[in-house]
């Protein structure tokens, strides 16, 4: 079992939940956009604290395969904020930044379990 503060990725990914819910608290009228992008971007590090209770690398790998996944949805709803002008353009693309960032350490964390596994 790990320590999930002890994950670089947990804590960027937290940081960066934490600064696009300030962001989007106050659009207005977009409740179902806002819902979806808060669902994806919060389940990364949700589901990496989740990742650090697993024993088992299959279980593991799984659990960064989710991470991975909400982190593709994360972006596309990142990308019609800002398409939609609801983000503005510039701090939607260092959200965006960050998002490929953690996305990218989620891979190779993924590639690291996945040794394990063989």
């Amino acid at each position: 079992m790990q320590n999930p503060y002890n994950l670089e990725v947990y804590k960027m990914s937290y940081e960066l939940s934490k600064d696009v819910i300030l962001e989007i608290e106050n659009i207005k009228g977009k409740f179902r956009l806002q819902e979806q992008l808060l669902g994806a971007i919060t389940s990364i590090p949700a589901n990496l604290m989740e990742f650090c209770s697993m024993n088992k690398p299959a279980q593991q790998s799984e659990k960064l395969r989710t991470c991975i996944g909400e982190a593709f949805e994360a972006e596309y709803w990142l990308n019609l904020c800002k398409d939609l002008e609801l983000i503005e353009k510039t701090k939607c693309e260092q959200f965006l930044e960050r998002l490929i960032e953690v996305r990218k350490k989620l891979f190779s964390l993924r590639d690291s379990v996945k040794d394990r596994e063989d």
